[in-house]
């Protein structure tokens, strides 16, 4: 049970804290902001050409925007971030 308590948890703060750094980092840092939003969009153009079928492929491309690709991001990396902060914490404290 903890540890599903753990993840629900970590998700959770994850997509919190992945907002958070999206606008911190689109206002301290513009220019890796607009790296971020240039690879999305590159990622966005690749995904939406597949060779599925018309009828898949609207989907895709209705589903899969650049926005949701940077957020997706930032919560990945928020995720990452976490994952290797309470793996330390657990270290040091002793737990498994």
């Amino acid at each position: 049970m903890t540890n599903v308590l753990i993840a629900t948890v970590t998700i959770f703060f994850s997509l919190i804290l992945g907002a958070v750094a999206l606008v911190f980092v689109s206002i301290q840092a513009p220019e890796v902001f607009s790296l971020v939003l240039d690879a999305a969009s590159w990622l966005e153009r690749q995904i939406g050409s597949t060779s599925l079928d018309v009828q898949y492929n609207n989907w895709v491309r209705f589903l899969i925007g650049a926005g949701q690709l940077t957020f997706m991001f930032f919560v990945i990396v928020t995720r990452i971030v976490l994952a290797i902060l309470m793996t330390a914490g657990r270290a040091v404290i002793g737990g498994t």
